[in-house]
């Protein structure tokens, strides 16, 4: 069925998401500047600011940083997604929170894909608006 040019909005689109959507770079800014810095060799510095987040929210940076380093180029797309383990050793979390946080805590903002899971560009406004509540 092709939509005539004319017609109005359809009042379902407010619950589609198109998973082509482009990666917000300011939003990624938003979401990490309080928590982390990356060197350019992809390296992730945690701020003071990040160790007072609970293991849940960590995971989730983590995932966020990963997605910045993809947007800087810095690793291929196919290098974004991470698992539990990698999550753990990176974020400084154990491998039991971050379990939780990606198979239950955020598992409706995450997407399960080959490697692990990822942060899709849909949802990066809930990760800000999650990490808004815990810096306030």
């Amino acid at each position: 069925m092709v939509k005539n040019m004319n017609e109005e909005k359809d009042t379902l689109d407010e619950i589609f998401v198109d998973k082509n959507v482009p990666m917000d770079k300011k939003l990624l800014v938003d979401i990490l500047k309080p928590f982390v810095t990356i060197d350019n060799e992809g390296v992730i510095n945690f701020t003071e600011d990040y160790e007072r987040l609970n293991d849940n929210v960590k995971a989730l940076i983590y995932l966020v940083a990963k997605k910045a380093k993809v947007a800087k180029e810095i690793i291929e797309k196919n290098q974004e997604a991470a698992g539990p383990k990698e999550i753990s050793e990176n974020a400084g979390i154990s491998e039991g929170s971050a379990k939780m946080a990606v198979s239950q805590r955020f598992k409706n903002i995450l997407n399960r894909v080959s490697g692990g899971y990822i942060i899709p560009n849909y949802n990066l406004k809930k990760v800000l608006e999650i990490v808004s509540v815990r810096e306030a």
